[in-house]
Parts: structure tokens; C-alpha cells; sequence
């Protein structure tokens, strides 16, 4: 059940960190696009994400076999 709670919590904060980390580097760097890379982390972010779903639900998987 932890384990729900865990996810409740790790699709939202990978999504904000992605969107945190590209405007911490486009303000220290200046960087010209600040959409593409704030959504480019945001991305990344959400695709770490389905990666932590996918582990739970084999873990979840094998566990009721």
C-alpha cells in the first residue's frame, strides 16, 4: 500500500523538478529557448516517472504470481 503513496508522490515531484532544473539552467546560463528546454526536463521528468510505474507494476506483478 506504501508503495501507492510513493507514487502519488514521485509523478508530481519528477514533473516539477524537471521544470525547476531547465529554469535553474536557463537562468544561470541564458540559455535562448527557455520553452523547449523547460519543457524538454519537464519531459524527462515524466518519462522517469513511467519508468518508476512500469517497475512497480512487474514488482507487483511477479509478486502475485
Amino acid at each position: 500500500m506504501w508503495q501507492l503513496f510513493d507514487i502519488a508522490y514521485v509523478i508530481p515531484s519528477t514533473v516539477f523538478l524537471g521544470y525547476w532544473l531547465g529554469n535553474y539552467i536557463f537562468d544561470k546560463y541564458a540559455y535562448d529557448y527557455k520553452v523547449p528546454l523547460i519543457m524538454g526536463f519537464a519531459l524527462m521528468g515524466i518519462i522517469l516517472t513511467i519508468f518508476k510505474i512500469k517497475k512497480f507494476v512487474d514488482r507487483e506483478n511477479k509478486k502475485n504470481h
